[in-house]
């Protein structure tokens, strides 16, 4: 098995003056709560100056802490996230809070959730996603799982005023039949908060290897398909307890943004499907 950052410190921690060995002892025990520390909380938590942690880091063949870090939140991801983190957040939310300030204290976590990941680097990202959307030929929507409900309400969305949308997660036994016709042309939207599933993956793999543009709208940074990914959306919300509500917010964003871009052929697009539906009794007035 391949060892881990905290193997590394284990092997080495004995060995080392006493400062670097309160500080490894802190990290075996804490690396959840140090993978999310800057290094100046991880200073004053462990008890050891700053000077010290970066003597450690140099030790362990990082450039940076920042490196070190994100090792720390991988080895944290892996061993400690499953599919129902965002619910089991929740639930942890709702228990220390009384019934009656519960949506009080949801809505709160998840407007701190939505502020954090509306940045430069996702703002850029998010409208060139949407000029892909404009530039491709079909726009391929895939989540599976927990992330298929974000995959088909992009899709209920788009679908009344752009025709090009196709979803490909109704359909996860035929993945690999229609993935194979897909073309650098074409575009794929996928959705997939941690942890991602194989399938996923995979397809994500094959639309690579075609040259077909993909863009990930994800929970984390250290999904595995951020390597095959043209454009990452990133709303950093692995440990809210909001659940979808981020991911969701980004394909309200692409909507908007899609339907602003097509101007006119939108608009007139949705008038006419206004008045088929009027015509057709389909609601009740």
């Amino acid at each position: 098995m391949e060892e881990n950052i905290l193997d590394e410190i284990i092997k080495i921690k004995d060995v080392l003056p006493k400062k670097q060995r309160i500080l490894c002892n802190y990290l075996v025990i804490n690396y959840v709560k140090a993978s999310m520390m800057t290094v100046a909380e991880l200073a004053q938590a462990s008890g050891v100056g700053t000077t010290t942690i970066m003597r450690l880091i140099k030790l362990l063949n990082y450039d940076s802490y920042s490196d070190f870090r994100k090792d720390l939140m991988n080895l944290s991801l892996m061993r400690n996230a499953s599919s129902y983190i965002g619910i089991k957040q929740g639930i942890r939310t709702a228990t220390v809070h009384n019934d009656t300030d519960i949506l009080n204290a949801l809505w709160i976590d998840t407007t701190q959730t939505i502020e954090n990941f509306i940045t430069p680097k996702n703002i850029q990202q998010v409208n060139s996603a949407v000029q892909l959307m404009i530039q491709s030929r079909t726009i391929n929507l895939l989540g599976l799982r927990s992330s298929k409900t974000a995959a088909l309400y992009l899709e209920s969305m788009i679908d009344r005023f752009c025709p090009k949308i196709r979803q490909l997660s109704n359909e996860s036994e035929f993945l690999f039949d229609k993935v194979w016709r897909l073309t650098p042309e074409d575009m794929v939207i996928v959705f997939s908060a941690w942890p991602c599933t194989r399938r996923t993956i995979e397809i994500s793999n094959i639309c690579r290897d075609q040259k077909v543009p993909i863009v990930l709208i994800t929970n984390t940074a250290l999904n595995p398909i951020a390597r095959y990914a043209d454009i990452v959306i990133d709303t950093n919300s692995i440990n809210s307890g909001c659940g979808l509500i981020p991911i969701l917010f980004i394909a309200e964003a692409l909507t908007t943004e899609l339907g602003n871009r097509l101007g006119p052929e939108a608009t007139e697009n949705l008038e006419k499907l206004e008045a088929f539906l009027d015509q057709s009794g389909v609601f009740q007035r």
